[in-house]
């Protein structure tokens, strides 16, 4: 059976684990791991011996003819003593799941998007940090950004902005005119520490510092993606981001992963100056690049979307994969504390109090179902993460920035008077305070010039 004959993706796991418990019983079925590889073909990793060549035969063509082009073509089962059986079946990394009744463990091997199966960081040690997310470009996500330092500068505050939206980046060129920019960018960074690694004399030509830095203010300087030379050179820059998104080898020989190499970046940058907050622009969307800003920082994440349906359903594939590393680091004992790194941000809003209850209703059924543990929890874990509906300090209770006609058009590089307070306070006030909020939290007392 193939494909074209009914089976397709989201049909092959559960008919293979059906198949399977029909085959070998639900005991056996969970004690064992469902290995999807690369290709998405199927295999199970039996603990027990296997059974006579007949029987084995009889097994596997039952689970071709279900499968189809979803069984793996040298075999669709594994036993114990095979080779690399017994370290599948001990792979911390598989995910426990649920279909129906039929519980069992699943290895997903990806190449591309495999940054999501990674074990999320825990809050870092250090500067808060915050990272702007998104599922979709034109949400006002990098001029938020660029508002949030301003208004953390004026306040007296140094900050770094890193700009990880590789593809598509922008924060650096609102905070950085031409004179200021560095030699190099963190595109650079990621090629150039894979080769030959980045001496520490050479970290600072990675760092511009921006005209917000004042007299009797704070710092802002911004690590922008693209530097002088990247701009001088932009026949590279394709070359460059192929390169910057793999893995690096360690001198032993080992893989880097890219969650490790971004994070180790962020780390050298904070050495080079004292900060108070660190602010992150992410690669909007959920590719490959997206996921070590989002799970590997340690970083508070401010999840930008506006009240449309296509918002609700890009972040139904993030949360559903959230849910499945939630219920890995339970299983394995871990309280998931990271879950409480996330909060919802609504974007562009109308001023229609209708349509902003609306989604913040729908953005609770998504945390509830992805992020938040189950009510009847509560008496068995005191660490259980669970909030009501109407908790305005929840995650799901998204800080607002109201739509304004006057940033659409937005360009502080062209017209600086567009990052003062005096142009931003009354769309951007209360989303500021929910920065402020954030930042407390982490345990950095802000001064204040008399805002309340």
């Amino acid at each position: 059976m193939s494909a074209t004959a009914g089976v397709f993706f989201d049909d092959s796991l559960p008919v293979f684990v059906k198949a399977l418990s029909e085959i070998f019983g639900q005991e056996l079925l969970r004690r064992g791991v469902v290995l999807r590889d690369t290709s998405g073909r199927l295999r199970f990793i039996n603990p027990e011996a296997p059974p006579p060549d007949e029987v084995l035969s009889r097994y596997e063509a039952r689970l071709a003819a279900a499968l189809g082009a979803y069984v793996r073509h040298d075999g669709a089962i594994s036993f114990i003593g095979d080779p690399g059986a017994q370290q599948l079946l001990d792979d911390p990394a598989a995910f426990p799941m649920r279909l129906d009744t039929l519980e069992f463990r699943l290895l997903d091997r990806r190449i591309v998007g495999a940054g999501w199966t990674e074990q999320p960081a825990r809050e870092a040690v250090g500067p808060p940090r915050i990272v702007f997310a998104s599922l979709k470009g034109g949400v006002g996500r990098s001029t938020a950004l660029a508002v949030t330092a301003s208004d953390l500068a004026r306040r007296k505050r140094n900050i770094l902005v890193v700009d990880l939206d590789l593809e598509a980046p922008g924060v650096g060129e609102m905070l950085l005119d031409e004179g200021r920019l560095p030699n190099l960018g963190t595109v650079d960074y990621l090629v150039e520490n894979g080769l030959g690694g980045v001496p520490d004399e050479r970290v600072a030509d990675f760092i511009g510092t921006s005209a917000l830095t004042t007299p009797g203010g704070g710092r802002v300087d911004v690590v922008p993606v693209l530097g002088r030379r990247a701009i001088a050179n932009p026949e590279n820059t394709l070359a460059k981001l192929a390169r910057a998104m793999i893995e690096d080898i360690d001198p032993e020989g080992r893989p880097v992963p890219v969650t490790v190499k971004m994070a180790e970046m962020v780390k050298r940058f904070l050495r080079s100056e004292t900060y108070d907050v660190v602010l992150i622009d992410s690669r909007a969307g959920l590719s490959e690049i997206a996921a070590p800003t989002v799970l590997g920082l340690g970083a508070n994440v401010l999840l930008f979307g506006t009240a449309q349906r296509q918002t609700m359903q890009g972040y139904a594939a993030l949360f559903a994969a959230l849910k499945l590393l939630a219920e890995r680091d339970r299983a394995a004992g871990r309280p998931a504390e990271w879950r409480l790194l996330f909060k919802a941000v609504q974007a562009k809003a109308s001023l229609d109090e209708r349509i902003t209850a609306g989604y913040r209703d729908e953005l609770y059924d998504l945390f509830a179902e992805g992020l938040y543990d189950a009510e009847d929890m509560e008496g068995e874990n005191p660490e259980v993460i669970n909030f009501g509906i109407d908790d305005p300090s929840a995650p799901h209770w998204p800080l607002v920035i109201p739509f304004t006609q006057n940033f659409v058009d937005f360009d502080p590089v062209r017209a600086p008077t567009q990052l003062t307070a005096a142009f931003y306070e009354q769309a951007y006030r209360p989303f500021l305070d929910g920065i402020d909020a954030i930042i407390a939290a982490s345990g950095v007392t802000e001064e204040t010039d008399g805002h309340e």
